[in-house]
């Protein structure tokens, strides 16, 4: 049994984005912040993952076993994502494929190539995941994979094990939706009202235009852009969103929470106090810039956000040139 919101370490931290089974990229952000191959740092910083260590990537084992020997050696701490429940939950989704043992297509028909997963480092890698909270709170940092809702975090806080709160409270769901014909009304409170879903793949509302394909399969409800009203003082990390480090828009074409950003800093943080920063800049997208020719990334880039200072860091600084200005609206921010 394990307890699903646990404190975060003290000292100063760096949050890593969702790493999607990018290893080298891993690599060398880890060394780029300045840690050696042991998870070891001069200044005696620690690593959180924010979740969504593996899937759609070349080496999810290899994430895996650093990450689950960081965190071992106290050296690192990480949360849940919905990639990682996913696995728990036995759910097939595309880009998961290496778990299985299966090889995995882009959509024109290009083989991914990824490193599998035999049925002992399956068995290995659920009971470590089993192991993991859903959130990590501190009094002056909250992190959690994709949504903070206060709700689900008391729930959690009142669980022991993850796949059993998921499935119980999906169970009472079902039944309290056995009368109701709205597929929107049905998919926003099976969403909404579970909280494990909520804190690992966010908030769902009604889809206002005509629908749409995602996940392979048509959509009426779209991400909901929490963070619009977070109005607490104590800031929150979280990935998930899938942001353009070129652009305020996400890197996806479907509709999603910051379709209505218009030429903002990228980098800055989110929600009325600039409390709320989201950093998943869509490293998921590195296998697919490496098959374009020509290259022309980096759409997608690993990330980690260094506490107390709120300075945003990556593997490749290049595309970094506007992080002085999200830190002094950090800085303003917290002034307000």
């Amino acid at each position: 049994m394990v307890r699903l919101v646990q404190p975060l370490p003290d000292g100063p931290l760096d949050v890593v984005g969702d790493v999607h089974g990018h290893l080298a990229e891993l690599h060398e952000l880890l060394a780029r912040l300045g840690y050696d191959e042991e998870g070891r740092h001069p200044d005696g910083r620690r690593l959180v993952f924010v979740g969504d260590l593996v899937d759609r990537g070349e080496d999810s084992p290899g994430v895996y076993r650093l990450v689950r020997r960081l965190i071992e050696a106290g050296r690192a701490r990480m949360v849940l994502g919905n990639h990682e429940l996913n696995l728990l939950l036995g759910k097939v989704r595309s880009g998961n494929e290496w778990f299985r043992g299966r090889p995995q297509w882009t959509r024109d028909g290009r083989l991914v190539r990824q490193q599998p997963a035999g049925a002992w480092l399956r068995a290995e890698i659920l009971d470590f995941l089993r192991r993991q909270p859903l959130v990590l709170v501190g009094p002056h940092l909250r992190v959690v994979h994709a949504c903070w809702h206060e709700p689900a975090v008391v729930a959690a806080a009142r669980a022991r094990d993850v796949v059993e709160l998921f499935r119980r409270r999906e169970a009472e769901l079902r039944r309290e939706l056995a009368g109701e014909r709205d597929d929107v009304v049905r998919t926003i409170r099976l969403q909404n009202g579970n909280p494990v879903a909520v804190l690992t793949s966010g908030l769902e509302a009604p889809h206002r235009g005509e629908p749409f394909r995602a996940g392979g399969r048509e959509r009426w409800t779209i991400r909901a852009p929490w963070w619009r009203e977070y109005r607490d003082r104590v800031p929150v990390v979280f990935g998930h969103y899938w942001r353009s480090p070129l652009s305020w828009q996400a890197v996806k074409r479907t509709p999603g929470p910051f379709d209505a950003g218009g030429g903002r800093d990228p980098f800055a943080p989110l929600g009325p106090r600039g409390t709320a920063w989201c950093i998943d800049y869509s490293a998921g997208l590195r296998s697919a810039e490496r098959r374009r020719r020509p290259w022309q990334g980096p759409t997608g880039l690993l990330v980690a956000l260094r506490w107390p200072e709120l300075e945003v860091a990556a593997a490749s600084q290049a595309a970094l040139s506007s992080v002085s200005t999200s830190r002094a609206s950090a800085q303003r921010s917290s002034k307000a």
